[in-house]
C-alpha cells in the first residue's frame, strides 16, 4: 500500500506546527517532545527543508526555524519532493521504461494505474501546509 516514509511524516508534523505558530521560531527540539519523536530524523528533515528553500533555520541560543512562505503556498507534494525527491510511483513501470517486468509486453494495467498515480500525485500537490493546520475544512476530491 502507498505509505508516506517516516521522513515525510515527520517533516510534515515539523511544518504543520510552524504553520501554526507562524511568528514564533521553532526547534528541532520542540517538534520531537510534542510529538514524542526522533530528535535527530527532525533535525536532519528540517535541515533538508531548509536547503530545499521552505524552511528558514535561524542559528543561536535562541533559534529554530519557520517557514519560508505562506503555509497556504507550500504543497504536501512540495514537502515529499523536498525530503524524498522524485515521488516514488505506485508501481515501478509507471515512469520507467527501465524495469524488469515479464508481463510488459500485454500488461493490461499499466495505463490505469498510471492515471490513479496522476490522481494521487494531483491530490498532494493540491493539498497546503495551511489544510495541516486547519484539516476540519479539508475535503479532498480525486480528479
Amino acid at each position: 500500500m502507498l505509505r508516506l516514509s517516516k521522513r515525510v511524516e515527520y517533516a510534515l508534523l515539523a511544518v504543520q506546527v510552524m504553520a501554526a505558530e507562524p511568528h514564533a521560531l521553532v526547534s528541532a527540539k520542540d517538534v520531537a517532545d510534542r510529538f514524542g519523536i526522533s530528535f535527530t530524523l527532525v533535525a536532519k528533515v528540517l535541515q533538508q527543508l531548509a536547503l530545499a528553500g521552505y524552511v528558514q533555520s535561524i542559528r543561536g541560543a535562541n533559534g529554530g526555524y519557520r517557514l519560508t512562505h505562506p503555509a497556504h503556498r507550500i504543497s504536501i507534494a512540495n514537502i515529499i519532493e523536498a525530503i524524498e525527491g522524485k515521488p516514488s510511483a505506485i508501481v515501478d513501470c509507471h515512469d520507467s521504461h527501465d524495469h524488469d517486468c515479464v508481463a510488459v509486453s500485454c500488461c493490461t494495467i499499466r495505463q490505469p494505474l498510471g492515471i490513479l498515480q496522476e490522481r494521487i500525485s494531483a491530490t498532494f500537490a493540491s493539498m497546503t501546509i495551511a489544510e495541516l493546520v486547519h484539516p476540519a475544512g479539508v475535503t479532498i476530491t480525486l480528479p
